[in-house]
């Protein structure tokens, strides 16, 4: 019990020792305040103001003042006013008063300004040493009498203490002990190093122990070797400044060897006449470990991103940097991470890319996901490579969003092999086109043969030929070799790489009808019926005509393999039949392209769109098709899918968005 009682006193004593004398200055002369304000500013005291009674009496409700410095002469409410209304509820600890006065003739009422509680009288101007020296005697006054107040409080509270037991103390006491007792903290008394109290909370702590077992022991036995040095070299700092010590965590040793962790917070303070130290102490070994698993999650977290191969870059909801990996400094030609933490996302794309790395940021906003959207990133140095960007919307526990995650590779190699990819493809395609071609040339050059053999045939009946005749005859010949020379600029065209083309209106029925003619000889030599049902009224589209005329002709040449697979299988009667239709709806046009052929498998169904996967014999194709095709129709932000039905036909839909349209 005789704990708690010190603690208690230790407790009130150091909260009076925490207050300074209260001084209350008032002159409604605003000029004169300041000036004994500033005579008064360097002692260590309290200074209220105020400019007239009424302020100054609500200033000091409830206060204990040590001295009042009051004008005589004030509007309203005037000094000696002041001074009654002051000490009318102090009857028996009036507030010493120095009053202040500027007129030398006027004829003071001493006695009213004594009976109000005047212990002085000074005139304006007022001499600042003679008024420092009166306010330091009532300051020292004030203070030894507060300080012989609570010598008789703490003199009466030891004689009741020692000649009875007063009940209201008893429970106050019980109040302390059950407070110890109970709290979720371990309190721990040591002294001289030795521990001397511990309360219940500390058995749990270093479980294991029993009260007796502790008490007596040295304190430091129970902390982590470890951290024992800490420990001391903070305990030692809080002797030195006699002050409570700063909170910090250390490791504590159980019986059984188990590690926990706790928080101190600690105090000194006299127990028995000497000095001992009053530590609370808090288990936060949960805490801790959860630390220690964040800060661990942290690492792997920083190594993944460090070891992913595409730039990693994490930026808040406005687009500014915060975190990017080691390969993200790469992409941009960055050096350290100060480089690019804190610059706006938007400065490493291109003026004419920023509408699309905007698209992709608001479609992660709305659907919280963007996946492989090509866009070119401009490095530190301004030089640009084509990327792909993927974009992830990163939320809080409530659901709220907090951040981007933005994924970027360098795809500039992947771009080059497609476009060898793509041109390989388109010349395989003129490869197997090629005996169609021959016949689209030949016919002209037969009819110009004809043409010529008609000429010479005519010439040689008579000496003069007609002239309307030859011109006629002549027409037919220019005709038949431009005919050929559109053919072979065609096919030149087609042939060569489309890198520098510039994208620009074409007639989506036109590629089509240019895709066929390439094929329409060999079909019907083949006896495969092409059927072509386009509609006319289909907007032109933004694009590259020669690249979609190559995806007709992977298609169309898909489609011929698959109905001739499916004939040799079955009886001669099989009638081979592809079709190409081209209509809109709602705000996409369509191409179908569709075959009664062969079919895809079930195994196959999911594997045809990847590269060098293919499903004809070995020599017959290269996998690259349809894969070629896939790139192509995205990046004119288009779709393919595929229906097939096994024995009984395909059909590869095309879908493209009409707003392209010029």
């Amino acid at each position: 019990m005789r704990i708690y009682r010190i603690l208690k006193c230790e407790i009130l004593s150091i909260r009076f020792m925490k207050q300074l004398p209260n001084i209350l200055i008032v002159d409604d002369d605003r000029e004169q305040l300041h000036y004994i304000k500033t005579i008064l500013q360097d002692m260590k005291i309290n200074l209220l103001e105020a400019y007239s009674g009424p302020e100054a009496l609500k200033k000091i409700n409830g206060m204990d003042l040590a001295l009042a410095i009051i004008d005589v002469r004030m509007h309203g409410m005037n000094g000696f006013e002041l001074a009654c209304n002051m000490n009318k509820e102090r009857p028996g600890n009036k507030v010493p008063i120095i009053f202040l006065t500027g007129d030398y003739y006027f004829k003071i009422n001493i006695n009213e300004g004594y009976s109000a509680g005047a212990i002085d009288l000074m005139f304006k101007p007022v001499d600042n040493q003679i008024l420092e020296s009166k306010v330091k005697l009532f300051v020292d006054l004030f203070i030894q009498k507060q300080t012989i107040i609570r010598s008789v409080l703490l003199l009466k509270k030891s004689t009741n203490e020692l000649t009875k037991v007063n009940a209201k103390l008893k429970k106050s006491e019980e109040r302390y002990r059950l407070m110890i007792e109970t709290t979720q903290e371990a309190v721990v008394i040591a002294q001289d190093g030795l521990l001397k109290f511990v309360n219940p909370m500390t058995l749990n702590l270093l479980e294991g122990y029993s009260m007796h077992e502790l008490i007596g022991r040295p304190f430091l036995e129970f902390i982590h070797p470890d951290d024992r040095s800490m420990v001391l070299e903070n305990y030692h700092r809080r002797v030195a400044n006699c002050a409570v010590m700063s909170r910090y965590a250390f490791r504590v040793v159980t019986r059984e060897g188990i590690v926990k962790w706790a928080e101190i917070n600690a105090a000194l303070f006299a127990w028995q006449s000497k000095p001992a130290t009053l530590n609370f102490l808090t288990d936060i070994t949960e805490r801790k470990q959860a630390e220690l698993a964040m800060k661990e999650s942290e690492e792997k977290y920083r190594t993944i991103l460090n070891a992913s191969p595409d730039g990693i870059f994490l930026t808040d909801l406005k687009g500014i940097i915060t975190e990017v990996s080691e390969i993200g400094l790469e992409l941009f030609g960055a050096e350290t991470k100060e480089d690019l933490v804190g610059e706006d996302i938007f400065r490493f794309v291109p003026s004419d890319e920023k509408n699309t790395l905007k698209e992709i940021i608001e479609k992660t906003m709305n659907e919280g996901l963007a996946q492989n959207i090509g866009i070119k990133i401009k490095r530190k140095n301004q030089s640009v490579f084509d990327g792909e960007t993927s974009a992830t919307l990163i939320q809080g526990p409530d659901g709220t969003s907090i951040a981007f995650m933005i994924i970027i590779r360098d795809i500039s190699q992947r771009k080059r092999l497609e476009t060898i990819q793509i041109h390989a493809d388109r010349m395989a395609s003129l490869g197997e086109m090629a005996s169609g071609i021959a016949h689209e040339i030949n016919q002209p050059l037969n009819i110009i043969s004809m043409v010529v053999d008609k000429i010479l045939f005519e010439s040689s009946k008579t000496e003069s030929i007609d002239l309307n005749f030859l011109k006629t005859k002549a027409d037919k010949i220019f005709e038949n070799i431009i005919r050929i020379r559109n053919i072979i600029d065609h096919i030149r065209t087609f042939s060569r790489s489309q890198d520098d083309y510039v994208l620009i209106a074409f007639n989506l029925n036109s590629s089509i009808e240019n895709a066929a003619s390439m094929l329409a000889e060999q079909f019907k030599h083949l006896g495969i019926k092409l059927d072509l049902k386009l509609d006319k009224q289909i907007p032109q589209l933004l694009g590259n005509t020669y690249k979609f005329e190559q995806v007709i002709l992977n298609l169309l040449g898909n489609a011929k393999d698959a109905v001739i697979e499916k004939k040799s299988k079955q009886e001669e009667s099989f009638k081979m039949r592809v079709g190409i239709r081209s209509y809109q709806e709602n705000h996409s046009i369509i191409v179908e392209v569709t075959d009664n052929g062969i079919g895809i498998s079930n195994d196959d169904f999911h594997n045809v769109m990847l590269p060098f996967y293919t499903t004809k014999d070995a020599g017959k194709g290269t996998g690259l098709g349809l894969s070629i095709c896939y790139q192509i129709i995205k990046e004119m932000d288009g779709t393919i899918d595929i229906t097939s039905d096994e024995l009984n036909g395909t059909k590869i839909i095309i879908t493209l968005d009409s707003q392209m349209k010029m």
